[in-house]
């Protein structure tokens, strides 16, 4: 082929171990990228791909891993500045009580704030691509947020509910009631109308015992009428489950197959009950499972409930992962939680399935399976770049084990989202990252201002005594 009639592309990425993660799980130890606009032009060894290609800008990956972009399934973005903020507590309840009143006191500017320290984190974790479930206020300040990082996602109605379950209050902003939560219901689907949306919009129902079968029903019609994703919280901790027990005379997951609301396009989060006759009904449904191993073992839920993520996904369920709310952990680190959690339990996932769920079941559960979650020709160009200088990572003798368990996040260097560099040498290159330290910064300290929440530290400060 002559140079003249070589094909065109606007990035290119050479030299890089490639995990591609597509249908036949291929990898190209010395391989290449070529980015056309929003997507993926070609894959293959670098003696091919990155020869066959004029770029209007080559990275050179230095031997480095590229793989698919990260999903993050579940992620409560305009609650991430409460890290820090609340005291350790080993009370499930009192740990709802703190997020309640921290929510009766946010603003838009502060759920702002709160989704663009999020999104960045998210990049330089490799995390492309969230699924906000339905708790934000303003569904528009995390959208404006993620825009302005340059991350994908999704976002919903906020706080759809139309009963009281214990250990869920009321919100001010957001009461549990049918007539409000029908008027919102779906609003936020008028975002997929361009195809070419970075934030797209899903159906959300907050789930865990707060929803009537009428409001689920509605939810799941609204989801299939639009060609969208119906997520909730599911079967979360003992006092949800008990109440779902407890009204259907029976367990959740069966009567919600019985009344007609699972099916390929639901999302269900944390499902830390399945008991054997819910079982069938999760296999048969299609559904995603978006599983939470930190907060299982944050919330002690193990007294509870045996995991069964693990087993749910050799059954052939996909189950993505989901950080909730980056409580003690960061985003990107659910796989190695979730890796030794099911070791706890006499179950066992490899570091290839971990990074099956991170990037493909992570697709499946925002509804873009066609489009993300591997590296291939015609799909979107969300694709992470990592660093050969990181100890973890050597020897170099599995990648794959190093990205899901050894360096895990320590490595992004680089991160593209729909074809477009939105992470550089593990800073933003959208935003200045003081800007963005400082806005979380000062939105946290304006909410301390506002609720009364007991210190988030027991020693004292040095100077008076007082807690900082």
């Amino acid at each position: 082929m002559t140079k003249d009639a070589a094909p065109e592309c606007d990035l290119l990425v050479r030299n890089a171990y490639v995990i591609t993660l597509d249908e036949q799980r291929r990898v190209y130890p010395s391989g290449a990228v070529a980015i056309r606009g929003r997507r993926i032009a070609a894959v293959g060894p670098d003696a091919e791909v990155g020869t066959a290609y004029i770029s209007a800008r080559t990275i050179d990956a230095d031997g480095g891993a590229v793989h698919p972009g990260l999903v993050d399934a579940h992620a409560h973005m305009t609650l991430h500045t409460t890290r820090g903020a609340f005291p350790d507590s080993p009370s499930e309840a009192q740990s709802q009580d703190y997020f309640t009143i921290w929510m009766q006191a946010v603003d838009d500017d502060d759920e702002y704030a709160s989704a663009l320290l999020a999104g960045l984190e998210m990049l330089r974790n490799g995390v492309t691509c969230f699924l906000e479930p339905g708790t934000a206020y303003e569904p528009g300040a995390v959208a404006s947020a993620a825009q302005r990082i340059g991350i994908r996602g999704s976002v919903a109605d906020a706080y759809l509910w139309d009963r009281v379950s214990p250990g869920y209050h009321r919100l001010d902003r957001a009461p549990a009631d049918h007539a409000r939560a029908m008027k919102l219901l779906g609003g936020p689907l008028a975002r997929n109308r361009d195809p070419d949306a970075l934030v797209r919009g899903h159906v959300a129902l907050y789930g865990a015992a707060t929803a009537s079968d009428e409001l689920e029903r509605a939810a799941k019609a609204a989801a299939d009428e639009r060609g969208a994703i119906l997520t909730q919280h599911q079967s979360f901790y003992a006092d949800d489950v008990a109440d779902d027990d407890a009204r259907f005379g029976g367990h959740p997951l069966a009567h919600f197959a019985e009344i007609g609301v699972l099916g390929p396009n639901c999302t269900f989060s944390h499902m830390n009950a399945i008991r054997d006759d819910e079982t069938q009904h999760v296999v048969d449904s299609g559904m995603t499972i978006v599983w939470m191993p930190g907060n299982y073992m944050f919330y002690g839920v193990a007294e509870f409930f045996k995991q069964r993520a693990a087993e749910m996904y050799h059954l052939g369920v996909p189950v993505a992962f989901g950080s909730d709310v980056a409580k003690v952990w960061g985003f990107g680190e659910q796989g190695y939680i979730g890796f030794l959690l099911a070791r706890a339990h006499g179950q066992f996932l490899s570091a290839e399935e971990i990074m099956e769920m991170a990037s493909r079941s992570g697709a499946r559960s925002v509804g873009l399976q066609d489009q993300l979650g591997s590296l291939a020709p015609g799909m979107l160009a969300d694709i992470v770049i990592r660093a050969t200088g990181v100890a973890e990572s050597h020897p170099p003798a599995n990648p794959v084990r190093d990205i899901a368990l050894l360096s895990r996040t320590k490595a992004v260097d680089t991160v593209i989202v729909d074809g477009r560099v939105v992470l550089r040498h593990g800073h933003a290159t959208l935003v200045e990252d003081e800007e963005v330290f400082s806005l979380a910064d000062a939105s946290a300290h304006r909410l301390a201002d506002r609720v009364a929440l007991p210190p988030a530290m027991i020693w004292p400060d040095g100077q008076d005594g007082r807690v900082p």
